[in-house]
């Protein structure tokens, strides 16, 4: 019966090799794509950061994971040293090298050696007892093996000097675990079993199981969901802003939140913080008589919001970064109930959906939610007052007492307070009862805020018209830029095009770190329908607006000659804004800011990178990010959108673009009218490449035959006529009675009146671009179902 032992060498030489299947894989993750906290875009510099860059360049070298990773690597070494220690006794007998001569040595060589090693390890030289075992056990039988022939006949057959060896069985594990005690033999029988298979069994059906509970990217429970989307609190309609956070509490992850005994002195002091700030939940006993976990969710939510994070009692601490964890992807999830399509027109709700971004801001910057609704009447000067006093009492150590003090300096907005001079900025804020750290913070917030600028098309791909049940695209390009962009040594950390970090919004209140995102909704706000939405990180369109600030002047200028300003005017703000562009360029090259590409003056002053200005990269530059949305048309008739750029990090930022867009009624005339149009071009492609072809077959020839004559039937048919010339017209003409309708459709002199309306950008039924500076937006015009009488209202 062959006999099984442990071996501590090659259990060592295991649990490297599965060490190695880890640390490898793990080490290639974190140096190619594994971006952790401290490697994220910041636009901005705090504090230190402004005076040099060698602390930030070891704090980011010496981060948290990095010196775990060094750790990882470290243990790793002491496991191969432990391997070269202990693998030596797995090594095959060899006397050639236990000696230290060469195989084609003498037996003169030989005993010169064997002398030499006895020197160093006979007993009588050396009285350790290792020297002495290593004698007797390897120098002496290799010096038989190579000087005596019955030894030498055995190595050179068997490996070994003695003869054949008896076989021995080592397992990869540890020499003690094979101890021959019956006490130790049950133990570890017990641990093999429990550890090697019940707990891998354990841990398999326990992620199974909680597995089923959570559904999306997000992690969030299904029963959430089923929450938000149907029951008591589910997201409604006409959900304002105020009602957000009733929703928000409900879900299941803080239902299952534990509120042990220890937390009740710190629930009743968290219950007295939250009635100081919002007394008027004294009387509200729906509030008080729910669930604990929810109750306290929505408490320690409610302190965030009103800043009260250091009062807050440290056995409620982890509590509140839980909640301030969890929430942003319960927020997520909300949006995407409140936009899906629901009949009978197919899109979602408006106010719910704008509501929850604006939840979201508040989160980011522990906003109160009562900072955001306008006092007194609700007419729209009331609306604006309120938003341009919420985006002020986001900034850090703000509050009513500052806004007081401030208003009387007349700064009563984030603009007011950036257009003043830094020396004069920095006064008028210790006059409001902040210090200097508190001033620089306000400063640093300040130059972080975005600034968006958009323009924005819709257009049905390869049709000049936009038809009832069509998938129309709405382009949106962006860029974005910050008052950060001038600081000396933004070039440093400013982002790159084409990177996939994720820029770091600057919350100072929040104590979890959060990633800057924009929501891009189509809206009709007379319907209270959202026709699409997307989420989108902008990190390309802020690395295009600082490496060419001045495609931000180009886009306005171009927005005042789409929306018909007077050409004296425009060039007057052109000129104005050329000089104001000009003075930002100075003053951030002077600082010794990274330019961007450069540039040369076009035609007509137009500015454009060198080389090809419609090709190649400066083309793509020129685009910004591109969001594309898309959406069916709505019913026939003109359509008043908003496109709505909402920033889920800041107060303030957000912008609206009107887009006005006019849908054709879905008539047999104009369904006919495309389908002669894209036959045309199908003969045309046939042709085409029958002409790159040359007479290349008789089968293809043959097909562009059939072609031909689909083609002309189609078109005979649709037009009335197979023989005329003027097919296309006929079908436009006064004299066409649509089957469908029983009505005239309008004819050639309706498009010569709509031709005159039409502004210079080209197309008629493409949306003109539109931009941040202008209020009049995009316009889709409807050539075939305009009549007089709307021309003349519009």
């Amino acid at each position: 019966m062959v006999e099984h032992t442990g071996s501590t060498s090659l259990f060592a030489i295991f649990a490297l090799s599965l060490y190695s299947l880890f640390l490898f894989p793990f080490t290639i993750y974190r140096l190619t794509c594994g971006a952790s906290e401290e490697s994220v875009v910041q636009p901005y510099l705090q504090g230190k950061q402004k005076k040099g860059t060698v602390d930030r360049v070891l704090r980011k070298l010496f981060s948290k994971s990095n010196l775990i990773l060094i750790a990882l690597w470290l243990v790793w070494a002491v496991l191969l040293w432990y391997v070269n220690i202990t693998s030596k006794d797995l090594k095959p007998f060899d006397p050639f090298e236990i000696l230290g001569v060469e195989r084609s040595a003498t037996t003169a060589e030989i005993k010169k050696a064997y002398r030499q090693m006895s020197l160093l390890y006979h007993p009588d030289k050396n009285p350790d007892p290792k020297a002495h075992a290593y004698f007797a056990e390897y120098i002496t039988k290799a010096y038989q093996a190579l000087t005596d022939e019955v030894s030498r006949k055995n190595f050179e057959l068997h490996g070994h000097p003695d003869g054949p060896q008896a076989m021995n069985v080592g397992v990869a594990l540890p020499t003690w675990l094979f101890t021959k005690d019956s006490k130790v033999a049950p133990l570890m029988l017990l641990g093999l079993v429990g550890f090697g298979i019940l707990l891998p069994l354990g841990v398999v059906s326990w992620y199974m199981l909680n597995s089923n509970r959570y559904s999306g990217p997000n992690g969030v429970m299904q029963e959430t969901l089923s929450f938000y989307y149907m029951s008591k609190y589910s997201v409604k309609e006409a959900q304002s802003l105020v009602r957000i956070p009733e929703t928000l509490v409900c879900a299941m992850e803080f239902i299952t939140l534990p509120t042990p005994s220890e937390q009740t002195a710190g629930l009743e002091e968290l219950r007295k913080l939250v009635l100081r700030n919002n007394p008027d939940l004294k009387d509200k006993n729906a509030f008080w008589k729910r669930r604990a976990s929810v109750l306290k969710a929505h408490m320690l939510l409610l302190a965030h919001l009103d800043r009260e994070h250091d009062n807050i009692p440290p056995s409620l601490q982890a509590d509140l970064r839980f909640v301030l964890t969890k929430s942003p992807l319960l927020l997520d999830e909300m949006i995407k109930i409140a936009i899906m399509p629901r009949p009978p027109a197919g899109y979602g709700w408006m106010t719910p959906a704008v509501a929850i971004v604006e939840m979201m801001q508040c989160v980011s910057q522990a906003l109160s939610v009562s900072a955001r609704k306008p006092t007194g009447s609700v007419s729209a000067k009331a609306a604006a007052n309120a938003d341009g006093m919420a985006a002020l009492m986001q900034l850090p150590h703000f509050n009513l007492d500052v806004l007081k003090k401030l208003k009387k300096r007349r700064v009563q907005t984030i603009k007011d307070l950036q257009d003043l001079p830094p020396a004069e900025m920095g006064e008028a804020l210790r006059s409001a009862g902040l210090g200097d750290a508190m001033a620089e913070e306000v400063a640093t917030f300040l130059a972080t805020l975005p600034a968006v600028h958009c323009r924005a098309e819709c257009e049905v791909t390869g049709e000049e018209d936009i038809m009832e049940g069509d998938v129309v695209k709405c382009r949106v390009q962006l860029l974005v830029t910050r008052p950060s962009h001038n600081t000396p040594g933004f070039e440093q950390q400013a982002p790159a095009r084409g990177s996939s970090k994720a820029i770091r919004a600057f919350t100072p209140n929040n104590p979890v770190p959060k990633d800057e995102n924009w929501h891009v909704l189509l809206v009709d706000a007379s319907s209270n329908a959202v026709l699409c939405w997307n989420k989108v990180s902008l990190v390309e369109a802020e690395a295009v607006g600082f490496s060419r600030p001045e495609l931000v002047e180009e886009w306005e200028r171009q927005g005042d000659v789409a929306a018909g300003a007077d050409k004296k005017d425009a060039v007057d703000r052109a000129r104005s804004r050329a000089l104001a562009t000009a003075d930002k360029f100075i003053s951030r090259y002077s600082n010794g800011a990274r330019p961007g590409p450069t540039t040369r003056a076009g035609p007509k002053g137009a500015v454009v990178a060198d080389g090809d200005g419609g090709s190649g990269t400066d083309a793509e530059v020129e685009t910004g990010q591109l969001v594309e949305l898309l959406f069916h048309a709505p019913r026939a008739g003109k359509h008043e959108l908003q496109l709505l750029i909402m920033s889920d990090s800041y107060v303030g930022c957000d912008r609206t673009i009107p887009l006005r867009v006019r849908v054709v009624p879905l008539t047999r005339a104009m369904q006919e009218g495309r389908d002669i149009k894209s036959q045309a071009k199908a003969k045309e492609w046939v042709n085409s490449s029958d002409d790159e072809d040359g007479d290349k077959g008789e089968g293809r020839r043959r097909r562009k035959a059939a072609a031909d004559g689909d083609a002309a039937s189609d078109a005979g048919s649709a037009a009335g006529d197979g023989d005329s010339d003027d097919g296309d017209e006929d079908v436009n003409s006064d004299e066409y009675d649509s089957e469908e309708t029983g009505e005239l459709e309008t004819g050639p002199e309706d498009e010569e009146d709509d031709a005159d309306d039409t502004p210079a950008t080209g197309k008629g039924s493409k949306a003109l671009p539109a931009t941040a500076a202008t209020s009049k937006g995009a316009e889709v015009n409807d050539k075939a179902s305009e009549k007089p009488s709307d021309r003349e209202d519009s």
